[in-house]
């Protein structure tokens, strides 16, 4: 979550920025850098960054097990066998049997 408290002007943080880094690393925080008080980028510890890609990794696996169960339950399926049988004759491979 953003606080107000989170929200810094971009010429600060560029006066500022050891200041800045140090503290996000000390919080663990988010900056929202602002120009004219318009939101014009973000600023997060390296943590944060890590813990937040992590969870992005982690929903996109969840998006896929989703969208393969709709496949299970619509009968989308295939054996595998069939499946490898099937890609090899389009690709020209014999397979043992």
């Amino acid at each position: 979550m953003i606080r107000t408290g989170d929200i810094r002007k971009l010429s600060d943080f560029r006066q500022n920025a050891t200041a800045h880094l140090d503290r996000l690393a000390e919080t663990g925080g988010v900056e929202v850098l602002t120009v004219n008080g318009e939101a014009k980028g973000v600023v997060m510890s390296p943590k944060v960054y890590d813990e937040l890609a992590e969870k992005a990794a982690m929903f996109d696996n969840l998006m896929a097990i989703e969208r393969s169960l709709d496949d299970i339950r619509a009968g989308r399926v295939q054996d595998a066998r069939e499946a490898m049988r099937s890609i090899a004759a389009e690709a020209g491979i014999r397979l043992p049997r």
